[in-house]
């Protein structure tokens, strides 16, 4: 797999994430501009121009997911700043590369956690 850089002009990217959601959130959709996406996808530390071997990529809780990004549950703040990311269920995959925008703490009683926003920043070519 190699990367390559989005264009704004590069409509098939996104109307290969919108096909991907519509197809993942048939019978979910609660409304707003915001999907929520209650899945486990996988993700891999993206480091320079380095794509990630496939056994590297984890599984973490996805919580929303849009054509322009998505957000995951994890224990401890991201490591990283860029990932490759696995969207959809096997055999239907796409592999796309996210930055990290924003993270924010999640209390639930004693236990915290850490919601990470995500922007997709390109694809990775198969």
């Amino acid at each position: 797999m190699s990367i390559t850089r989005p264009r704004y002009e590069d409509v098939a990217f996104y109307k290969d994430v919108h096909r991907l959601i519509t197809r993942q959130l048939q019978g979910e959709r609660r409304g707003g501009d915001r999907n929520v996406y209650r899945c486990v996808q996988r993700i891999a530390p993206l480091v320079g121009e380095q794509v990630p071997p496939l056994s590297e990529f984890q599984a973490v809780k996805c919580q929303d997911l849009s054509p322009g990004g998505f957000s995951f549950v994890c224990d401890a703040p991201p490591e990283f700043e860029t990932y490759a990311v696995e969207l959809g269920k096997s055999p239907v995959l796409i592999y796309v590369t996210a930055r990290v925008v924003h993270v924010s703490e999640l209390r639930h009683g004693s236990r915290v956690q850490f919601l990470a926003g995500c922007r997709f920043t390109g694809r990775l070519a198969q």
